[in-house]
């Protein structure tokens, strides 16, 4: 079913993309000599509701429900072609005509690298270049406008297929990262008037499991209903969301093909309307993930009927299906008097409205002016680069064992040295900028005197140990050995979980092989977006250092620019590491973000029912392999926090939260609050001697943490500082009034008097060189 689902995706996902012959857009409004140059609709100096109405009242029934698919049917009423309103842009322009014009574009690391950077200015510029790029793809006629990313989902599971995609496990950050990403994407300043490409959130909510079979259950993302506690939705899996609709102005957000408490979403008119648009105020277009309107009927089995579930779909506020559903069933579902002509306008108004901000309809503007020379600029693959270089985590370095020595013989050994096509393209692009390709061996061989390679296995997932004998003849006659090693698309992806977080047997193997040979302790470099318990190599005094690099793709190169000190590693952990029990405990299927007895079977017994110890290092009740924020450097910090008051009014978050819809506070007025407020100072010494970034968390830890459904501690700021050798830099970081409530069991925020502690950076690094500072608070009515 699995592989079915998969090749349906992919069929379905090509057939939507394969553009028309000519060019992808026609704006009829800029030729003077066409019959709707001169209507109201071709009237950029009218308001946009004035505009749209003009549209549909001149549109046929036949053409409107034209408009509620992917793939558009042309509107010859209009003079307007096929639109496609699928594109895909998770780390760069994957759905694009390449010419020989622009042959390539931008390919950037997934976001489960950049995010490990805590670098805001980086994501609004990767979004920035993607947008741009994405334009100079349109003004050349071979893109659409409207790209379904970013993935915003918390990487709550670690088992889960997409936490590739992903900028992490925790709410602010997910948030933060879509809010800048968003904006950097959307906003070109040459153009305040217009949107650049159209940005979307997805997968709008809960959507954290593709296909598991475990503890004598089988459930796929199509058919499961995720059973989440109003205090969980509010306060995890929606707050990232909200981040980017308030904040962001995402004119995007994707319904999930999930149900939550027994409504599928794209038919859960709560959170489509109630929540979304009238809560947040969110004012763009709603599409359906593809087949997920399919999946109301057909999985979910939510309705008796499909002309029902058509009705349920389009009253709840989605306005475009990806799929096909509602073009087979809404004819139907009109001759029954289920829906009226009204309700189609309804979904129409917020696709034009969209359409007009792109810019579909206007006259010639700045947005037209960018060239295909801003695709794969110096600038854009210098700052793909950065992608790794700012986010690769270390996360062991022994003895100084990194950086290394240059111009020594290196054996460079692993499964996965030569990265795949197959994870190069995966929500992105096929090319990459002049067309290059680099491997593991390519990023180090400009700092090596000599260099080897052997795989040692033919695959992550290889238990045929037959190549190892020739990645220990290599180990043994190499002054120095990096492992390249982890898990690749073969072990999660869409459409299919992890089975484990284990280190896969072929690979300690290979390891242990290759350690007992080498002349010195080994260097690992860590590809995964699945947090393996690697703990074994963290104690394994064979394993001098390890780098954590997420799934960068083939943005490779700066990974020699850090095994030698050209650049610092100043990334941290965005998923807590947890052992390998912890697979065992809790299913996959369990969505509850705090601790207790789980609904479902333990995933490795299903006559005993499961523990659920707590998700994320919000909620985690256990001792994490690492922690989430955990990273380390080649220098070393200090982190001094001037004085601050010793109690706190509560009253701006009382009045926040009486303000609150649904538990969610306004995020304008927080932030304005926010600012009122002192911020926290805090002077960050470079004691060490070499220049070096740092990334300065900022955790709130509230009363009663860890009990009574509170957080153990919550992440309310962070800074990126470059900071030279021997020198202080002092940054500012605002509180965070929301992390003076919390969300009740009843989905009811309320502020929360008590004792707070504030800290700066993880304890956990501290003895190991990181700045790590504390001060405390009581707040009070």
């Amino acid at each position: 079913e699995t592989k079915m689902a998969a090749l349906v995706f992919l069929t379905t996902f090509a057939i939507a993309n394969n553009g028309p012959s000519g060019p992808y857009l026609v704006n009829p409004c800029i030729n003077a000599s066409s019959p709707q140059a001169g209507l109201p609709w071709c009237n950029s100096s009218l308001p946009v509701d004035d505009r749209v109405a003009d549209m549909l009242s001149r549109m046929s029934l036949q053409e409107k429900v034209g408009q509620l698919q992917t793939a558009t049917q042309p509107i010859p009423s209009l003079g307007l072609p096929s639109y496609n309103w699928w594109s895909e842009a998770t780390h760069g322009v994957s759905t694009a005509r390449n010419t020989p014009t622009e042959p390539y574009q931008t390919n950037f690391p997934f976001p489960i690298t950049t995010a490990m950077s805590f670098n805001k200015t980086m994501w609004h510029a990767v979004g920035a270049q993607i947008g741009g790029e994405a334009r100079a793809f349109m003004n050349q006629g071979n893109a659409w406008s409207t790209f379904w990313a970013p993935v915003i989902n918390l990487a709550r599971e670690p088992r889960w297929g997409r936490n590739i995609e992903c900028p992490g496990e925790d709410p602010y950050l997910s948030g933060q990262y879509a809010v800048n990403y968003v904006k950097g994407m959307q906003e070109n300043p040459a153009d305040e008037g217009h949107v650049q490409a159209s940005a979307c959130c997805k997968h709008y909510a809960a959507n954290s499991m593709e296909h598991t079979t475990e503890g004598g259950q089988s459930h796929t993302r199509h058919d499961f209903n995720a059973n989440i506690t109003m205090q969980d939705l509010v306060d995890s899996y929606l707050a990232p969301f909200q981040a980017c609709v308030e904040k962001g102005s995402v004119t995007g957000l994707m319904c999930s093909y999930n149900a939550i408490n027994g409504v599928p979403s794209c038919a859960n008119d709560w959170l489509l309307t109630e929540v979304a648009r009238e809560a947040w105020g969110f004012d763009g277009y709603i599409t359906s993930d593809c087949g997920a309107e399919s999946d109301v009927f057909n999985k979910h089995h939510y309705t008796d009927t499909p002309e029902e579930s058509v009705r349920d779909i389009l009253h709840a506020g989605t306005d475009v299906d990806c799929g096909g559903f509602m073009g087979q069933h809404v004819m139907s579902a009109l001759n029954k008097s289920l829906i009226t002509e009204a309700d189609i306008d309804k979904r129409l108004e917020f696709l034009f409205k969209v359409r007009m901000r792109l810019s579909h309809f206007d006259p010639v503007g700045p947005l037209q002016d960018i060239q295909p020379d801003f695709i794969c600029s110096d600038y854009a693959i210098e700052l793909a680069r950065d992608g790794v270089t700012q986010s690769v985590s270390m996360i062991k370095n022994d003895n100084k064992r990194l950086p290394l020595e240059p111009k020594t013989k290196v054996a460079v050994i692993g499964p996965n040295v030569n990265v795949s096509s197959r994870i190069i393209s995966y929500y992105g692009p096929r090319t990459s900028c002049n067309n290059m390709f680099p491997t593991y061996v390519d990023a180090i061989a400009p700092y090596a005197g000599d260099i080897t390679f052997a795989p040692g296995l033919s695959s992550t997932l290889s238990t045929d140990l037959s190549e190892i004998p020739a990645a220990v003849a290599a180990a043994q006659a190499a002054d120095d050995v990096v492992l390249v090693l982890g898990t690749n698309l073969d072990s999660a992806h869409e459409e299919m979980d992890a089975t484990n977080i284990s280190i896969p047997d072929g690979q300690v193997a290979l390891l242990k092989a290759v350690v007992a040979a080498a002349k010195k302790p080994v260097v690992v470099i860590l590809l995964t977006a699945v947090p393996l318990d690697i703990s074994e190599w963290l104690s394994d005094n064979g394993v001098g250092a390890i780098l954590h690099g997420g799934q960068p793709a083939l943005q490779i190169m700066g990974f020699g620019d850090l095994l030698y000190g050209k650049a610092v590693p100043a990334g941290r952990l965005i998923q807590t590491i947890y052992p390998t029990s912890y697979a065992d405990m809790v299913s996959i299927f369990d969505f509850n973000m705090r601790p207790g007895p789980s609904a479902f079977p333990r995933p490795d017994n299903p006559n005993v029912m499961g523990t659920n110890p707590g998700r994320t290092y919000k909620f985690y009740t256990g001792k994490a392999v690492l922690p989430f924020g955990f990273g380390l450097s080649y220098t070393t910090f200090t982190y001094s926090i001037a004085p601050y008051a010793k109690t706190v009014s509560l009253k701006p978050a009382v009045l926040l939260t009486q303000k609150a819809k649904h538990g969610f506070l306004d995020m304008d007025a927080k932030e304005q609050m926010n600012k009122m407020a002192d911020p926290y100072e805090v002077t960050v010494t470079n004691t060490g001697n070499m220049d070096a970034a740092d990334a300065v968390l900022g955790f709130m830890t509230p009363p009663n943490a860890g009990s009574d459904g509170n957080p153990i501690k919550v992440l309310f700021g962070f800074e990126r500082v470059f900071v030279p050798a021997g020198k202080s830099v002092t940054i500012t970081i605002y509180p965070d009034f929301e992390a003076l409530t919390q969300v009740g069991s009843d989905g009811v925020r309320r502020a929360v008097p008590g004792d707070y502690t504030v800290s700066f950076g993880v304890p956990e690094n501290a003895d190991q060189g990181m700045g790590y500072a504390t001060t405390s608070f009581r707040a009070e009515f």
